[in-house]
């Protein structure tokens, strides 16, 4: 179901630079029976901040989402607040402030694009706002579609321009993109943007590493319902993202791997079409291979280089955890032999 939410095209003045910030969650623990899903979270998001939360299925990021948009009673959490209220116990003061696309978003089968649409104008008092961002979201044609007529894609931007009818100070996306072509992506990622620069805070949860990089000034790691990792894209990348890739392509003569071994290179894979990988520094490494492999009688366009992605720091991040939460499964079954 879509909950009400402001967009890139609603009117809005942005929250004043001295407000505090529009999301603030400490300790927040989520259980589903004896299932701890999420364990003692915490994280802020100030106005205009997208924020984003990834982690693997099961992590905990929809149990979050939903925890702040009041729709799920925490085990516990010290607080919860949006613009200063509880999403629960002040639900009908914060509804007008918060909107939810979330990841599976349910309409009434024989309902039409249009009559939706003129529902939410009516209850969030905003008229005409839907022609502008149905537009925006490739759906103008659609309003006189049943909702059952709508692919998955069309769906989820439905769902998507639906929760930006309003005025709210905070936007929560579940999945922001799923379903969605290239183009419908990139489009969407404006409209986010354009959220952002009104002042809206973005709470974002997302599979997509490129997407997190692009949008989030800031994104929380999440292993199983706890918070290993919090910082910007960026910094997250240099800290755990590894080093640079120097690649060599295929069909090279034999000698050239001892060569690059020699400069002190360190392999680290080759692939099926006989391309090889090494860690290097940049531009040292990179520069001495391209000079020996030229002066070898090869062209430079055989090595290619490619810095670290906040990807690659993820992926080290759930490489690490894993292998910590094995060593401490471990230790308690020794410890119980």
């Amino acid at each position: 179901m879509t909950t009400r939410q402001s967009g890139a095209f609603a009117r809005r003045a942005a929250p004043a630079p001295g407000d505090g910030p529009v999301v603030r969650v400490e300790r927040l623990s989520v259980a589903y029976g004896s299932l701890i899903a999420v364990r003692d979270v915490s994280f802020e998001v100030g106005p205009g901040e997208i924020f984003g939360l990834v982690g693997p299925n099961g992590a905990g990021k929809t149990s979050i989402t939903e925890s702040v948009g009041g729709l799920r009673s925490p085990l516990r959490a010290d607080s919860i607040s949006v613009c200063g209220l509880d999403p629960r116990r002040d639900r009908r003061a914060v509804s007008p402030l918060i909107g939810m696309q979330l990841q599976e978003s349910q309409f009434p089968s024989r309902t039409r694009v249009g009559e939706l649409c003129s529902l939410y104008e009516v209850i969030y008092r905003e008229p005409g706002a839907s022609a502008r961002l149905l537009e925006a979201f490739g759906l103008a044609e659609r309003r006189g579609s049943l909702i059952t007529e709508l692919s998955g894609g069309m769906r989820q931007r439905l769902s998507l321009a639906l929760a930006q009818i309003g005025d709210v100070r905070l936007v929560v996306l579940d999945e922001l993109t799923t379903g969605l072509d290239p183009d419908q992506r990139r489009s969407t990622w404006h409209a986010v943007l354009d959220l952002a620069e009104r002042g809206v805070a973005v709470l974002l949860t997302s599979h997509s590493m490129d997407e997190v990089a692009a949008l989030c000034g800031r994104v929380g790691v999440l292993c199983d319902g706890e918070l290993i990792a919090l910082d910007t894209p960026a910094r997250l990348t240099v800290a755990h993202g590894g080093p640079t890739v120097v690649s060599v392509g295929v069909d090279v003569p034999p000698g050239v791997e001892q060569l690059l071994e020699g400069l002190g290179l360190t392999r680290l894979s080759a692939g099926p079409d006989g391309q090889v990988d090494y860690a290097a520094r940049v531009p040292a490494d990179y520069d001495r291979a391209v000079q020996e492999l030229v002066a070898a009688g090869l062209p430079a366009s055989v090595v290619s280089r490619r810095p670290p992605t906040l990807e690659d720091a993820y992926l080290r991040l759930m490489g690490t955890a894993t292998e910590r939460t094995t060593a401490e499964k471990d230790t308690l079954t020794k410890g119980d032999d």
